[in-house]
């Protein structure tokens, strides 16, 4: 934060000049020029602190649970696009930044590490399908375990067949196959329509120095594979803020707000600069997010997210477990994952979108075992925090 507004937190520095004699001393008459020095600007961030330190609590500690490399945590303000918190780990004691010893820990993963989401993009895939009218949440499809495109088979995570299913359950259980028939009912140039309206593939403008747009320009190749890999977060890479903000926009009633972490600016001189809530566009129907919602529901009540439920609450949210891309050759790192979960609640009335993400964990492999979890203990604080009644008596196992 400090790097991207540090002219209005340095202020400027004065300046005095003026004619002495040999001797040193100032020559009344002499000519003086004096500039006087400008404080600098005080920033209110839109954090919470409670909420901020219960979640980079929560976080530091999955990470050290799953002998994680690092993760990343952000809350956000359905309605406005306000960051409330946002974590990341590890971390550094900017008091004694002198002692990092690996200086990427300067760079802020929620806004400028990108990656391959993985599953939890389905949501995007099937916000296309959905709102082209291509799809409902009922439409069903045959699963086979496997679609063949040209020399490339893409399996099910689980590498299993599961016959008929909806669209509905291919969000609930995560099915690739599922998420290609939908993206073929869009067809590639509809489907990065949508994509580029969730705002992917371009800087959000938060507020962070350090910025990555993501990489989208897959969807402009030639050939099917591209579109239907990226229909299942693959080939495609994203920020943690992207995807925030994209999730943020299906709570939002399909209006996609852009995501602002200073909340005013106070001058010296006693002006006060306030930070005005900013629609980037509907990017979807309020329909469509309304039915997305309600199969986002599903994904925590019966599908790979329950543990990022909260007793007594409507949960929407969706897992994605990503391959790393290797570095030095073609292909992904053999058992290294990214393990997120993104959502929100409650659904008939979101107040917050989160998003948790859990690096290279050592002793779980899916994120319904790591970023799901984490979720569901922020969730279940933020909640009561803001005193949000339960909208049913009955206890979830």
């Amino acid at each position: 934060k400090e790097g991207a507004l540090d002219s209005e937190l340095a202020g400027t520095p004065g300046f005095f000049s003026g004619e002495k004699d040999v001797a040193g001393r100032w020559i009344p008459v002499g000519r003086r020029t004096l500039q006087p020095a400008v404080n600098g600007s005080t920033l209110i961030l839109t954090l919470d602190r409670s909420v901020q330190y219960l979640a980079c609590t929560k976080l530091n500690e999955a990470v050290a649970k799953h002998g994680a490399s690092s993760g990343t945590v952000i809350v956000m303000e359905v309605k406005t696009g306000a960051i409330i918190a946002m974590c990341s780990s590890p971390d550094f004691d900017p008091n004694e930044y002198g002692q990092v010893k690996d200086i990427s820990v300067f760079n802020n993963p929620a806004t400028f590490g990108q990656y391959e989401p993985g599953s939890v993009f389905k949501v995007i895939t099937m916000a296309a399908a959905l709102d082209t009218g291509e799809v409902t949440p009922e439409t069903i499809y045959e699963d086979k375990g496997e679609v063949r495109i040209g020399p490339y088979t893409i399996n099910n995570s689980d590498y299993k067949t599961h016959g008929v299913q909806t669209m509905t359950q291919v969000l609930a259980e995560s099915l690739n196959t599922g998420a290609i028939f939908a993206v073929r009912k869009v067809g590639t140039p509809r489907f990065r329509d949508y994509v580029e309206r969730l705002g992917f593939g371009q800087l959000t403008k938060v507020g962070f120095q350090k910025e990555a747009a993501g990489d989208v320009s897959a969807l402009q190749k030639r050939g099917e594979i591209y579109s239907a890999t990226a229909a299942f977060g693959q080939g495609i890479a994203v920020t943690p803020i992207q995807l925030t903000a994209a999730v943020g926009a299906i709570a939002n009633q399909g209006q996609l707000m852009a995501p602002y972490i200073v909340e005013e600016i106070r001058k010296s001189n006693g002006a006060v600069i306030k930070t005005e809530p900013q629609l980037v566009r509907e990017a979807i129907t309020p329909r469509t997010a309304a039915l997305l919602g309600g199969m986002m529901v599903s994904v925590v009540e019966k599908g790979h997210g329950k543990r990022a439920g909260v007793k007594g609450y409507f949960v929407a949210g969706k897992t994605g477990t990503a391959q790393i891309p290797r570095q030095d050759a073609k292909g992904y790192e053999p058992g290294a994952t990214i393990g997120t979960f993104v959502g929100f609640a409650p659904v008939e009335n979101p107040r917050f979108v989160m998003l948790t993400r859990i690096d290279r964990p050592k002793d779980v492999q899916f994120a319904e075992s790591s970023a799901a979890p984490l979720f569901g203990e922020i969730a279940k604080f933020l909640l009561q925090y803001w005193e949000v009644k339960p909208a049913r008596l009955e206890v979830r196992n």
